[in-house]
């Protein structure tokens, strides 16, 4: 379902919106050492067309005066209606975690650093979500900004046995595209129904960097409700064209969070076969393919945790609406992703050069 997209809003009427209160939407950013990225997130969330919007900045532990440029945009510019939060660097799923007990409003915007809404965003989400109770999360397309005709993400996709990837990821923007149902969401921009993320369980603050999206978009599907991604929301992502290799750190945790979630999440008809399949990969992408330790550490991770997992698998599967089944035929059905990693932190932009986007590479930090 789509709505009609409002007529501009005249400046008298941007204003009077900015002088009232919030209108049910609290806004979290997460964030580490990413002050002039915050700064532009919340100058876009100010022009937002038709609503006014609370914010909550979660700041892990920043070291790059984050918390004066705050300071100062609440001053200056947003009042009450702008929090900061500090706490230990625990990854941005906590962080989310923070933010959204900390709201007090119906709907919740998880919205990453290092993007940009496109004006009327918000109000169309909300309307989305207004508009359909059982829909407990809605996204959109994420561009890239150094090529925003090129997709970074419309909505994610699942494997089988819980390999993840983003759906039309560096394909043009096109017209044509329409809404569609999703398994999950790129929480890099995603508005969600407070009380559904709380009853899922929220993001799994153990996962730190990696899959705690695809995890909790599987679990709100579990839960009945929908996910879903309108062409008419966009958002412009900064990121590289050319995001250098994954650190070791990093394959350690996308292997324990993927396996995590399977335990937690898969119906139980499914949960053996599914693990069979899972761990013969992951033996032999463990053996043949570099880095190896932090892969098998992912496994022994799980093994040491494996009690509180089946904790909260037994209450997950004891709130089961929706059979996985169900929920795969909102994916396309793959086993594998279309395009390989190929050991690098996110997919390269084909048909980009260094030269022309003005890249960081290796040095970038793509946490938030």
């Amino acid at each position: 379902m789509t709505t009609t997209a409002p007529n501009n809003l005249p400046s008298d009427s941007v204003d009077a919106i900015h002088r009232s209160p919030a209108t049910g939407v609290t806004v979290v950013i997460p964030t580490f050492n990413r002050s002039a990225d915050v700064q532009r997130a919340l100058a876009n969330l100010w022009v937002q067309q038709g609503v006014a919007v609370d914010v909550i900045v979660v700041d892990n532990s920043s070291t790059d005066g984050t918390a004066d440029m705050v300071a100062q945009q609440q001053q200056q510019v947003w009042g009450e209606r702008l929090r900061y939060l500090r706490k230990a660097p625990e990854g941005p799923a906590s962080a989310r975690n923070l933010g959204v007990r900390q709201a007090t409003t119906p709907y919740v915007l998880f919205h990453d650093s290092d993007v940009e809404l496109s004006p009327n965003w918000v109000q169309h989400a909300i309307a989305y979500l207004d508009q359909e109770p059982r829909l407990g999360a809605v996204g959109g397309h994420i561009v890239y900004a150094f090529e925003p005709s090129r997709v970074n993400a419309y909505g994610g996709d699942l494997g089988w046995f819980g390999l993840a990837w983003d759906v039309s990821e560096g394909e043009p923007l096109s017209a044509q595209t329409g809404a569609a149902q999703r398994i999950w969401i790129n929480c890099s921009a995603m508005l969600v129904r407070r009380e559904a993320v709380l009853a899922a369980g929220a993001f799994d603050e153990s996962f730190f960097y990696g899959f705690e999206d695809t995890d909790l978009g599987w679990r709100l599907r579990i839960l009945g409700y929908e996910v879903r991604v309108e062409p008419a929301l966009i958002a412009k992502h900064h990121v590289d064209a050319f995001p250098g290799a994954t650190h070791p750190q990093i394959v350690f945790h996308y292997c324990k969070n993927r396996l995590r979630m399977l335990l937690r999440n898969s119906q139980s008809w499914r949960l053996l076969l599914v693990l069979g399949v899972y761990l013969g990969y992951a033996v032999v992408d463990g053996v043949l393919r570099a880095p190896r330790r932090p892969k098998w550490q992912a496994l022994f991770w799980n093994i040491q945790c494996w009690r509180e997992t089946w904790g909260l698998r037994k209450r997950l599967q004891s709130q089961r609406q929706v059979s996985d089944q169900s929920v795969w035929t909102c994916g396309s059905g793959r086993w594998f992703p279309p395009t390989r990693l190929a050991g690098q932190r996110r997919r390269a932009v084909s048909g980009s050069h260094p030269s022309s986007v003005g890249v960081r590479g290796a040095g970038g930090d793509d946490r938030v």
